[in-house]
């Protein structure tokens, strides 16, 4: 996805792995002032994964449909998505007989303005990299427990969600970041646990070093590559790079981007959960 007079190009990839159904969705939105990434993974030890990753993206889509352009709050509307779809699946697994569960993580990012911002929820990943490097990633909201299968089996590690989407009345606590300015070529990666279980954070990195390949090309080299290992989960991921300067996003007297200095320094006074 590479539109005329927009200073990025994006891409997105998504492949079964050594599954029987793929239970990941992903999304690229865009208008002419903001860009929505989003992907869900739909958690496999509950009914209908599948569904309440899918949900997470209709109603990202359908609320950014109708939002204001540029958002006033790009944070705000990130929750506003999270709760909304939260509290859908919570509708769809009660609509069936016998009610079920469904559960799925979520992981969005907007940019607007040349700022980005992103919000998780589980252990999908986003990682912004920079300079061949990962400058900046989420942290999963999961919990390490060592078990075994047999006693003559040594512990193994194994990690657990401590948050999700569905499952529990209330929408889960979402972590929110803080609004990034980005800077040219860096790279917006969100991914599935299907891709970075398998793959190295540098190794992610090393995939968009050289831009002569296009980022879609490099995207499915990645994906293709997890999906390959022995075993590999569902390979989800969307891709951004970002191809202006900080000095042809405005000025600092651009008051979208005094805005989000503001917002920046309101939540740099708050007590964030991470």
């Amino acid at each position: 996805m590479n539109e005329p007079d927009r200073p990025f190009e994006a891409a997105k990839a998504s492949l079964i792995g050594n599954r029987s159904c793929n239970q990941d969705r992903c999304m690229l939105l865009s208008n002419r002032e903001t860009i929505l990434l989003g992907l869900a993974d739909g958690l496999g030890g509950h009914p209908r994964g599948e569904v309440a990753a899918q949900i997470v993206v209709d109603v990202c889509e359908s609320l950014f449909r109708h939002a204001p352009r540029p958002l006033p709050n790009p944070e705000r509307f990130m929750l506003q998505c999270i709760g909304k779809a939260h509290h859908a699946i919570i509708r769809f697994g009660g609509r069936q007989m016998p009610p079920i569960a469904p559960r799925t993580t979520a992981v969005l990012a907007v940019i607007q303005s040349g700022m980005a911002y992103w919000v998780h929820v589980g252990d999908s990943r986003l990682y912004l990299i920079r300079k061949g490097r990962v400058h900046r990633q989420t942290r999963d909201h999961a919990q390490i427990r060592f078990v075994r299968q047999s006693a003559q089996e040594s512990s193994r590690p194994r990690a657990s969600l401590t948050r999700c989407l569905g499952g529990v009345v209330e929408p889960p606590t979402t972590t929110c970041s803080s609004p990034t300015l980005l800077q040219r070529d860096d790279i917006i990666l969100l991914c599935s646990d299907g891709l970075w279980g398998q793959l190295a954070p540098g190794r992610l990195a090393a995939a968009f070093q050289d831009q002569q390949p296009q980022i879609a090309d490099s995207l499915q080299s990645l994906v293709e590559a997890a999906a390959a290992r022995p075993n590999s989960d569902n390979v989800t991921a969307v891709a951004l790079h970002w191809q202006a300067a900080a000095e042809d996003q405005g000025s600092v007297d651009d008051p979208r981007l005094e805005q989000a200095v503001r917002h920046l320094q309101s939540m740099l006074e708050k007590t964030r959960e991470t």
